[in-house]
């Protein structure tokens, strides 16, 4: 798979991972790893800036995701 397929894909698992979040109810700890995950595979193929672009990507399909921040949080470069 190309980088960029790979960029495509872990912007998409993220966009679904979050669509439902809200800022009512907390996110189960099985998501908050998945979310990390995420945070971490981004982050191994473009750093902080690719992981930037991924959380501004989401946050316009759903505002109440800013807790992502705080999930990411020393993944590589990425301080919340």
């Amino acid at each position: 798979m190309t980088a960029e397929a790979t960029k495509d894909v872990l912007f998409s698992e993220l966009r679904r991972l979050t669509a439902m979040w809200n800022n009512y109810e907390d996110v189960p700890t099985s998501q908050q790893l998945l979310c990390r995950q995420i945070g971490r595979r981004l982050h191994a193929l473009g750093g902080a800036a690719l992981m930037r672009e991924a959380y501004y990507d989401a946050k316009a399909k759903n505002p109440a995701i800013t807790v992502v921040q705080a999930y990411w949080d020393g993944v590589g470069d990425w301080r919340w």
